[in-house]
């Protein structure tokens, strides 16, 4: 079995001491997510609840491109996250290629028992971002992604007016380690690079409860030998939290795109973040949802703010060719 690092035809870099592609293989299409509506979600869940059409992109990616490292879930996404997973296995073995994974994991909060509400999760980072300007409740109500949810806009509207967000109750939040646990166990066999701790980090740095997530990075760290890249997708008000907190971080995974999209409070504040952070980045969603075209988007995250690295979302071979080979002309 070759390793993902002889098989890789694109330029690395190192990130806590792991050789890391520039250009990585995304995974939330193969789950069904889309970021452009529940039609189009359905079309991808229909698309590869047929592994063979995952195998067949992850192989021309593979042999063809020579990318090697790609994204995947844990468990605790559901059979769309296992389906990938065996993807990945049998397209290693018919490839002949030991694949690099970076894993994001859902970090699976609870209060009281019960799972955090999503819009009150929202609702919290708008009331501390909202000082950022009049406009910042727009780019939470008109991001494109942010919409593509199903009836987002009046919910978080609705809960604006008759919600609050949390505040003294984050005391009382905890980790349920039982599911990190299991997830993680799922995933031995598997070249793991880096464990990616979902975007609730957002919650727990702007909510003031580092403890935990420090506890999460060191239970990880300690009892399954993985390293963390913490994800955000309010890199201007979580990042300069993380990086003064002293946690043991490797790097981030926060949205880089031209329009901005899902990146909070504003584009501007997540550019000067990027550009100064000491951790390593890697972006994700450069295409905003397929809105913006790959050379265009790839040119912004690689030469207009110099990050190390990129993950891009794919549902076809037409789209990989054109993706990858606007990549792979920008890095080489």
């Amino acid at each position: 079995m070759i390793s993902y690092y002889e098989a890789c035809k694109v330029p690395t870099v190192n990130i806590g001491g792991v050789p890391v592609p520039r250009l990585i293989l995304g995974h939330l299409p193969f789950l069904g997510e889309s970021y452009q509506g529940p039609t189009k979600n359905m079309e991808y869940k229909r698309r590869f609840s047929d592994i063979e059409n995952i195998v067949d992109i992850l192989s021309e990616a593979v042999e063809r491109y020579g990318i090697t490292v790609m994204g995947a879930s844990t468990l605790l996404d559901g059979e769309e996250a296992e389906r990938l997973l065996e993807a990945i296995e049998q397209t290693s073995k018919q490839t002949g290629k030991d694949l690099g994974l970076i894993v994001c994991m859902r970090i699976p909060l609870l209060m009281n028992g019960n799972r955090i509400d999503d819009y009150r999760r929202w609702l919290t980072y708008y009331h501390v971002e909202k000082k950022h300007g009049e406009d910042i409740l727009q780019r939470y109500l008109n991001d494109p992604i942010l919409q593509a949810r199903e009836n987002w806009k009046l919910n978080f509207l609705k809960s604006l007016e008759s919600t609050k967000p949390y505040t003294d109750e984050l005391r009382r939040i905890n980790i349920d380690y039982q599911k990190v646990d299991q997830a993680l166990n799922a995933l031995k066999g598997f070249n793991i690079l880096f464990i990616v701790l979902g975007s609730e980090t957002d919650l727990l740095a702007i909510g003031g409860r580092l403890d935990l997530l420090e506890g999460l990075n060191s239970r990880i760290i300690e009892n399954h030998w993985y390293r963390c890249l913490v994800a955000s997708h309010h890199a201007g008000s979580t990042i300069p939290i993380l990086e003064e907190s002293g946690i043991n971080i490797y790097g981030y995974v926060t949205p880089a795109n031209r329009l901005g999209v899902m990146m909070f409070p504003t584009q501007r504040i997540c550019e000067e973040v990027i550009r100064y952070v000491k951790s390593p980045i890697i972006a994700i969603k450069p295409f905003a949802g397929g809105r913006i075209p790959p050379k265009s988007s790839l040119t912004y995250v690689y030469s207009e703010l110099n990050i190390p690295c990129c993950m891009i979302g794919v549902a076809s071979k037409e789209e990989l060719k054109e993706s990858a080979t606007a990549a792979l002309e920008i890095l080489r």
